[in-house]
């Protein structure tokens, strides 16, 4: 599907206009039209609803809506990567991390090196812990940052390194609403039936079996549940809709507030956690040795 076709699906969702949107590109109202037609040929579905002065997402174009601006997003952002490494100096770091929490580590440690190299030129990628080693062992990146929590980070026999940089334990979000609150711990039988979440950019098994396995006891999978967006996840703890988990020693302040108390588990031992820089560990550049250096201080 062509990068312009879906720029002109997106101009006219926005405008809900034909003619608007082809001013807005320059094009004719016809090669819009020709482009929106074609898009729905490919799909097999009418994304608009054609009315005399107004048009309209239909159900299916609403559902394409978010697909088709992730598309677009995505291939922005790569031409721009693209564009930054051709014009960079030759010290470049690809690296990535899985969720808002760690991201501070990352940030921490590339800040230190810009600051001595304003020259390095540095590319982020956010996803999810498959999605991000991945992309390490096939040369994508240099280096992503993951957790090792219930499961090792990485598979054995995932020909890569790792080297934890970050250790604490795991501690639950609760609204002051909930009478647990009040409690210094929770114990299994306090969370056994509640709804829990996590935050993950994206779908992951890596951290839904990461999680289960730290709660054994928890059976029915729906029970630990992703959001997107952990602005999504704090407000549905604030307001008791559900227990989250956190990282602590990780949590920005900004997520902290009157409204959710940050508790322990009785059983800590089971709960320690620690972020894994994970790399190729082949011919690493001066530049990489440099940011293993400053994340593990």
């Amino acid at each position: 599907m062509e990068i312009e076709r879906l720029k002109t699906f997106l101009s006219v969702a926005q405008y809900g206009s034909f003619q608007k949107a082809a001013q807005r590109a320059f094009l004719s109202q016809r090669a819009v039209s020709k482009r929106i037609t074609a898009i729905e040929q490919e799909l097999g579905v009418t994304l608009f609803d054609r009315g005399r002065n107004r048009i309209t997402l239909t159900s299916e174009g609403r559902l394409f809506l978010s697909s088709a601006q992730d598309i677009v997003n995505s291939y922005t952002n790569t031409v721009a990567e693209i564009q930054q490494v051709k014009q960079s100096s030759p010290e470049v770091l690809r690296v990535g991390y899985f969720s808002a929490f760690e991201q501070q580590l990352l940030q921490n440690a590339l800040f230190k090196m810009l600051q001595d190299n304003p020259r390095m030129q540095v590319i982020i990628k956010e996803g999810s812990n498959e999605h991000l080693t991945r992309m390490v062992k096939n040369g994508d990146l240099d280096l992503a940052l993951s957790i090792n929590y219930g499961q090792p980070s990485v598979k054995s026999t995932a020909q890569l390194q790792t080297k934890a940089i970050f250790s604490e334990t795991m501690i639950m979000g609760v609204s002051t609403l909930n009478p647990l609150s009040k409690q210094t711990a929770l114990t299994s039988a306090d969370i056994k039936d509640v709804p829990i979440l996590y935050y993950s950019s994206e779908s992951s098994t890596f951290l839904l079996e990461s999680f289960l396995a730290s709660f054994p006891f928890i059976q029915d999978y729906e029970q630990i549940r992703r959001v997107s967006s952990v602005e999504q996840m704090n407000i549905l703890v604030a307001l008791n809709k559900a227990f989250a988990f956190y990282p602590e020693g990780l949590i920005p302040s900004t997520l902290k507030n009157d409204h959710i108390r940050f508790l322990p588990f009785a059983d800590k031992s089971t709960q320690s956690y620690t972020i894994d820089a994970v790399y190729k560990n082949v011919h690493l550049s001066h530049t990489l040795k440099r940011l293993l250096a400053e994340l593990s201080k």
